[in-house]
């Protein structure tokens, strides 16, 4: 009975188990080699990016020897051009973020922005000064924390100590996976046809004598009737008679369930947010949902069942394209039918929506004569991905185009021969002095209208930028092919652009004067020139316009890239001049009507050991634009105290040392109050200090200037308008300010031999100063007739080489003895 019961078969048994064995050989052959594949992808992504950051600390030594910053900045946004590159960035030893690839993210704690920053990690790079890469399981990314070695003060504030990054290896897990997963599936494929071989041949010797008793079983009732299994003392032949009998069971079981499902399938087509269509394509009739006419704002019971109502609703714009990927499709040039395009809705506006479908039914001759799909309307994630799309390419602040954009017009130029086109670069004049007075919130406001007067003023033929907090570029293209009248008009357009900066701007209750520094250069496609390049150009010429003066404009010459590399070295070696002791102060007396010395201006010298004397007017430009001009100032302000102090422990009464101070120094927050404290600390007397301020220091807020000039002038300390009638100061200002002096510029001076217009000029100002109860101070002035003249006309003080020129310390000391013993003398003859 037990034998009966359990019969046993080899052509049951025998493939089970080599299926089961072949099918675990393969698994285990799979789960090695996917260990084998990941830890090989694991290893060339973190050598990959072990390079990466070898290359950015080369960058960073390049850029920190430059103090270029930009050139980090294209690095990193040419880094991030890898989808992949989620996150890189630079990060001080506080944590912050420097330089990252979301410009967001700048200036923001990078424990609270980046999920898997780890700042434990971070000081333990930096101390063991060693790069840590590794794997995040758990994010499935590569993270490294590379400390960067070179110092990089000149170019940032709070100096940024740690390169930063994640790189999402998924992608990169995920294909290295598929690439397994079908190299085991040629291989199983390989076995199966050998596999299929031997079961042919078991086929022809053992299931062969079966086959008769499957024809008689084809032929049985399976619908109807009742069916008893034959006992046989074959285990296949006993299971073949069970299997037939289950059958019917099963028949019945499934009609069921497939009347459930199809059910269930109408109800899941109806709910969904997708409509469906079958197609007929033999006769063109077109079978629509309730859920595809309710998306272009139709009822179940209107519209065609053609294909013509889906033809006629397309976008002009979408129809050619979508019929093309149709009719692809149905020649079998593509594996699917996909399309994104617009339908008109009854309202007659139009929706997006995703298109898709697949052939289901074929002729004998194997083309589709049966299609079905799904319609979804994706109208908002359209608009989200153009809005993302117009994110990547424009400012956030102003709406300006980017550096990326910029950048992809400016490829698109190498292609134009026909024209022309000019590159301006604007800077404001002083912006941080603004931004410091109006906070950040009104700085913004002030940069949204400059963009505002740009964009009104410059038709479609340009493109209008913003690459930095101040910095504008325009664009104007189609310009003529002539060098010099292409530069002309450029010339042009840059003097239209100051003028527009130069109107007043309204901010917070406050009004502003501003002034822009613009360069230029033309681009001409005759010369074969990177992109890049251009904006170098423009970015040296805007530079010279800087160093030349405020509200200057200058056009791009080849003698620049020199001169570039020139103020590179200055502004190197400037950074270490004061520690280097290579700075002095010199002295120039200002002599009253009487031949008395008034006071003396303090004047800076630089002698470098290697270049000898640099000129003043080659440093103190690019210390302005550089920053450094704050440190030197208050050096300046502290040799002058100690060469007061000097005088007055040697018995030698010191006069008024004038001081020159910088827009950018003198709208400092509480300049005045941290001055007064310089003052008292150094024991030096308010009165004994003068301040001398060009116009342009005027020129930001005049309630703020009028404010410290309070302060300053209550304590006793002295102040004077230098360079008179070079600037844009209106006169209304300096009837408003509590001055003391106003020094005439050198080039008035100099024109009084030119005719009476000079000399009228020169007599009105000192009308006007005396107007105004202030001391008029005349410089350059440099020969006796000048000097005859000047006291004509009733000047006040006098400087310049006629009487003195710059001297030591050490020599007016003696100069001043001097003085006062011709005065001893004087007193005691008359008396």
């Amino acid at each position: 009975m037990l034998r009966a019961f359990f019969r046993p078969s080899l052509l049951v048994i025998t493939p089970i188990i080599c299926v089961v064995l072949f099918a675990l050989s393969i698994v285990s052959i799979y789960f090695v080699e996917r260990d084998q594949s990941r830890s090989d992808v694991y290893n060339s992504k973190i050598h990959a990016l072990s390079q990466q950051l070898l290359r950015m600390d080369h960058i960073l030594s390049i850029a920190t020897f430059r103090e270029d910053s930009s050139r980090i900045t294209e690095e990193i946004s040419l880094v991030s051009s890898d989808l992949w590159m989620s996150v890189y960035t630079l990060i001080d030893d506080q944590g912050i973020i420097r330089f990252a690839n979301h410009a967001v993210w700048s200036e923001s704690s990078a424990s609270l922005v980046i999920d898997g920053y780890s700042h434990q990690l971070h000081q333990q790079a930096v101390l063991e000064k060693a790069s840590l890469i590794q794997f995040n399981r758990q994010r499935k990314s590569i993270q490294a924390y590379y400390p960067i070695a070179v110092a990089m003060s000149a170019l940032s504030d709070e100096q940024p100590n740690l390169i930063y990054l994640e790189y999402d290896i998924s992608p990169a897990l995920s294909a290295s996976d598929d690439e397994v997963f079908m190299r085991l599936v040629r291989i199983a494929s390989i076995f199966a046809v050998g596999g299929g071989l031997a079961l042919i041949l078991l086929y022809i010797g053992v299931l062969r004598p079966i086959r008769l008793l499957n024809r008689q079983a084809s032929g049985l009732p399976v619908a109807t009737g009742d069916f008893h299994p034959m006992p046989s003392r074959f285990s296949e032949i006993s299971a073949l008679g069970h299997h037939l009998y289950e059958f019917k069971q099963r028949y019945h079981i499934g009609a069921k369930q497939l009347k459930d499902s199809e059910q269930r399938w109408l109800f899941a087509v109806e709910v969904s947010r997708y409509g469906i269509w079958d197609w007929n394509l033999t006769d063109n009739s077109l079978f629509l949902s309730d859920r595809w006419k309710d998306m272009l704002g139709y009822s179940a019971d209107t519209l065609k069942g053609e294909l013509a109502t889906w033809e006629s609703r397309l976008h002009p714009e979408d129809k050619a394209s979508t019929l093309e990927l149709l009719n692809q499709y149905l020649l079998g040039k593509s594996d699917e039918f996909e399309s994104v395009h617009r339908l008109r809705h009854k309202q007659g506006h139009y929706v997006w929506v995703l298109d898709r479908g697949m052939a289901v039914e074929w002729s004998d001759k194997g083309k589709p004569v049966r299609m079905i799909g799904t319609l979804s309307d994706v109208t908002e994630d359209v608009r989200n991905q153009r809005a993302a799309q117009h994110q990547t390419k424009h400012d956030p602040l102003t709406d300006l185009a980017n550096r990326r954009a910029l950048m992809d017009v400016l490829y698109g130029l190498t292609h134009e021969t026909d024209y022309s086109a000019s590159l301006f670069m604007v800077n404001l004049d002083n912006f941080k002095v603004v931004n410091d007075a109006l906070g950040h919130h009104g700085g913004d406001r002030l940069l949204i209208q400059i963009a505002a007067r740009l964009s009104s003023y410059f038709s479609s033929n340009a493109l209008i930028a913003r690459l930095g907090a101040d910095e504008f570029v325009i664009l104007v293209k189609r310009l003529p092919k002539d060098p010099v009248i292409a530069a002309k008009r450029s010339q042009a357009v840059a003097s239209q652009l100051r003028q527009l900066i130069a109107r007043s701007f309204s901010i917070s209750n406050h009004t502003f004067n501003l002034s822009a520094c613009v360069g230029t250069t033309i681009i001409n496609n005759d010369e074969d020139v990177e992109p890049e390049q251009h904006l170098k150009r423009v970015s040296l010429a805007l530079a010279q316009a800087k160093e030349n003066g405020r509200d200057g404009c200058v056009l791009y010459s080849k003698e620049m890239d020199k001169q570039a590399e020139k103020h590179l070295l200055i502004r190197t070696e400037l950074n270490h001049a004061i520690a280097r002791e290579q700075l002095s102060l010199v002295y120039q007396p200002l002599i009253a009507r009487d031949g008395s010395v008034a006071s003396v201006e303090a004047l800076l010298r630089w002698n470098h050991p290697h270049h000898g004397m640099i000129s003043p007017a080659e440093f103190i430009p690019i210390a302005e634009g550089s920053g450094l001009i704050l440190e030197l100032g208050r050096w300046v302000l502290l040799e002058a105290c100690r060469f007061i102090r000097t005088m007055e422990m040697q018995g030698i009464e010191p006069p008024m040392v004038s001081i020159n101070v910088s827009a950018r120094q003198f709208n400092q927050l509480e300049f005045a109050q941290k001055l007064l404290a310089v003052l008292k600390g150094q024991n030096v007397a308010p009165n004994k200090i003068e301040l001398e301020l060009t116009e342009y220091a005027l020129l930001t807020d005049i309630a703020q200037v009028r404010h410290s000039m309070c302060l300053l002038r209550e304590a006793g300390i002295s102040i004077a308008v230098d360079d008179f009638g070079t600037g844009y100061s209106s006169l209304s200002y300096l009837k408003g300010l509590p001055l003391n002096r106003l020094k005439l510029d050198a080039s008035f001076i100099r024109d009084m031999a030119d005719g009476d217009a000079s000399t009228a000029i020169v007599k009105s100002v000192i009308d006007m100063a005396h107007g105004l109860d202030l001391k008029f101070v005349a410089e350059g002035v440099e020969i006796q007739s000048q000097f005859e003249q000047l006291l004509d006309l009733q000047c006040d003080l006098f400087q310049g080489y006629l009487f003195h020129r710059p001297m030591s310390g050490e020599a007016l000391k003696a100069l001043l003895l001097t003085n006062c013993s011709k005065t001893k003398k004087e007193v005691s003859a008359t008396s």
